[in-house]
């Protein structure tokens, strides 16, 4: 194998690469051998069949395959002897091959870039700090109540309004004959939450409790049921109660039915589970300072292959998005978002190789038990396909790797985190919340090997059991601004 330097300008590497004949053919042989195990030839017995026949019969067959072999074996012996370390795939072109001939052709690949040593005892972070008031415990039980109503009658004069539940019976008819699949006695129905066919609830408001009401509609021309798309449909409808939300009691009663000893015990979890999302809005704080002084303090050269895949994955996410009537890309060009998110690109990439060395440096590792948890994170993104999910990984060993990139992401912060000083600076919890706005996917780091970052987040026991959160109160404030 003859090796010769075409080109060698910063990260960028081009290399002629010539396989002699002789190994070619030499693997040709290989391959047509497995080849006459297998087939049958009238006169030869599987197995003893004449190399001259079998090339005769198959070499131009598998001569596609050889060549494959050949260049790609090639190709890594003469990486692994120049110690290259390629970012991505090498780029193959085949220059000149002729049967029985030298096969010559050509390898363009970018090697990683040397990268800074970094003193993290020299970086100083401001921390967060903060403290739950029985104030801020009060706020969050209320929300959780709020979330959590009973029903209770609204009156029996009371007019009906949205956001109350009446209990109906209702019978839906085409031309004064009843359908299949519209009569329903005591059912309960939510005004304004859309349940049914648009026009329907609006009707009814303004009910009273033993009200009949004809309440009419016409069903949209797509609709699934073909007997009833684009056709006018009358229901008679009579209101057995007009119920009204009120908060829950959090009491022991309440609590019990939620897996609580009682209220007290509820009261400490609730409070946790705040203490343990703020902790998490502090630590995404420090992520972000410490990503912005990793960007701005410390050169790297940057592969052009990773940026522009990179960038490629961003712009896919961001045409769907554009598609779906994302408001906050309106009154943007094309050119003009493709700078910005260029620029998106080349700080994750950044940031992503940087925190890949300080894995490599410090030998960070990922445990099994790890990566099992992260698939398991992945199959819980998708409720009743779990199995399906899980099964996908077995399958598809490769694409585990893709889940390792942010695991080691998250670990090479710890290890920073861990190294870091602070200068700690006590905030109230809405000051924190307000600024929770920069923690978007524009900010993170891309581990170096991996243009994909799956969702990680998994509710925990005490999210389930409350359904409340740090996050969700920020997201609610924001939504009222």
């Amino acid at each position: 194998m003859q090796v010769t330097e075409v080109s060698s300008e910063g990260l960028k590497k081009k290399y002629k690469i010539v396989v002699d004949a002789a190994r070619i053919q030499s693997q040709m042989e290989v391959e047509l051998r497995a080849a006459g195990e297998q087939v049958k030839i009238p006169g030869f017995r599987p197995g003893f069949i004449p190399m001259k026949i079998l090339h005769q019969r198959y070499g131009k067959s598998v001569q596609g395959d050889v060549l494959k072999q050949v260049i790609n074996q090639a190709t890594n012996d003469f990486v692994t002897e120049k110690n290259f370390r390629p970012t991505l795939t090498p780029s193959v072109n085949i220059e000149a091959y002729e049967d029985g001939g030298d096969l010559a052709f050509t390898v363009d690949f970018e090697v990683f870039p040397d990268m800074p040593e970094i003193d993290f005892s020299k970086i100083k972070l401001e921390r967060k700090t903060f403290e739950i008031a029985d104030a801020d415990l009060e706020k969050t039980l209320a929300t959780i109540a709020e979330r959590n109503p009973t029903l209770v009658s609204a009156g029996k004069d009371a007019i009906a309004v949205d956001g109350n539940v009446l209990t109906i019976d209702f019978k839906g008819m085409l031309d004064g004959v009843a359908f299949k699949g519209g009569t329903a006695t005591n059912f309960s129905l939510e005004l304004g939450s859309g349940q049914f066919i648009q026009g329907f609830e609006q009707q009814l408001i303004g009910a009273k409790e033993g009200d009949d009401c004809k309440v009419v509609v016409t069903f949209p021309a797509d609709y699934p049921s073909g007997d009833l798309a684009g056709k006018e449909a009358v229901f008679e409808v009579k209101v057995h109660a007009v119920l009204k939300k009120e908060p829950a009691i959090i009491n022991d009663e309440f609590v019990k039915e939620k897996g609580f000893t009682d209220a007290a015990a509820f009261r400490d979890t609730v409070k946790g589970q705040m203490s343990k999302e703020y902790e998490q809005i502090v630590r995404n704080h420090l992520k972000k300072e410490l990503f912005d002084i990793l960007e701005t303090k410390y050169d790297v050269d940057l592969p052009q292959g990773m940026v522009d895949m990179e960038f490629r994955s961003i712009w896919e996410r961001l045409l769907e998005a554009k598609k779906q009537g994302d408001e906050s890309l309106e009154g943007k060009s094309d050119d003009e978002l493709k700078v910005e998110y260029t620029e998106i690109a080349k700080r994750r990439v950044k940031l992503g190789l940087l925190l890949a060395d300080v894995g490599t440096r410090n030998k960070i590792q990922i445990s099994r038990e790890e990566m099992t948890r992260a698939i398991m994170q992945q199959a819980s993104m998708y409720p009743g396909q779990e199995n399906k999910v899980m099964d996908f990984y077995r399958k598809n060993p490769e694409r585990v790797e893709d889940l390792r990139g942010p695991i080691l992401e998250e670990k090479a912060v710890d290890f920073i985190l861990d190294k870091v000083a602070f200068n700690d600076k006590k905030v109230s919890l809405e000051e924190l919340t307000e600024e929770d706005e920069d923690g978007n996917d524009n900010q993170t780091a891309k581990p170096a090997k991996s243009s994909k970052k799956p969702k990680e987040d998994v509710k925990s026991d005490a999210d389930e059991k409350t359904g409340d959160s740090a996050q969700k109160a920020s997201a609610k404030k924001k939504a009222n601004k």
